[in-house]
């Protein structure tokens, strides 16, 4: 059993599924801030925006790196590492929007500042802590899903390169 075969194609299995349910846990936070943002009629930030573009399109293209790693062949899987490299560097991306936000005080942070700033001109000047948890999350799922899909850039193309299209190793019809 070889490395694209066996524990290879269930690290990198196993891996994806968590980058899609990571996914849609930072779609869910995004969501929920641009709804605050839109509800006080502020402009939405690029630091709330870009996160989840990369989430949306993490959860399509995981979808179909997830069915591509059992079922399709060498070139798929390739296509697979590509969309994998592509999201890892919209969530590069959106850390470097987030850069400010990295403190463990919410007093140190601006996305913090800024979502308090919407709510209290809502009227809602509850639950602090609530949305400093929920920028801390945002940052960290955001720094994770960089880890994730950057593991699995590397290991998707060492599964796509041990593949039997890629080796040569089917079988010939004789003619």
């Amino acid at each position: 059993m070889s490395f694209a075969t066996g524990i290879g194609k269930t690290l990198v299995w196993v891996t994806r599924l968590l980058q899609w349910l990571l996914a849609i846990i930072l779609m869910g936070i995004c969501a929920w801030m641009i709804d605050q943002y839109r509800d006080g009629h502020f402009r939405v930030l690029p630091e709330v925006i870009l996160p989840e573009v990369a989430s949306v399109l993490a959860v399509v293209f995981t979808a179909f790196s997830i069915f591509t790693i059992f079922f399709m062949g060498y070139t798929m899987q390739l296509v697979a590492c590509f969309l994998d490299f592509v999201i890892f560097v919209l969530y590069l991306a959106s850390a470097g929007l987030l850069r400010h936000n990295f403190h463990a005080h919410r007093q140190y942070n601006p996305l913090w500042w800024s979502l308090m700033d919407v709510r209290r001109a809502q009227g809602e000047t509850r639950h602090p802590n609530m949305t400093s948890g929920l920028v801390k999350l945002l940052v960290a799922l955001t720094v994770i899903q960089i880890i994730l899909f950057f593991f699995t850039t590397i290991l998707g193309f060492m599964v796509a390169s041990g593949h039997p299209d890629r080796t040569g190793r089917r079988t010939r019809h004789a003619v």
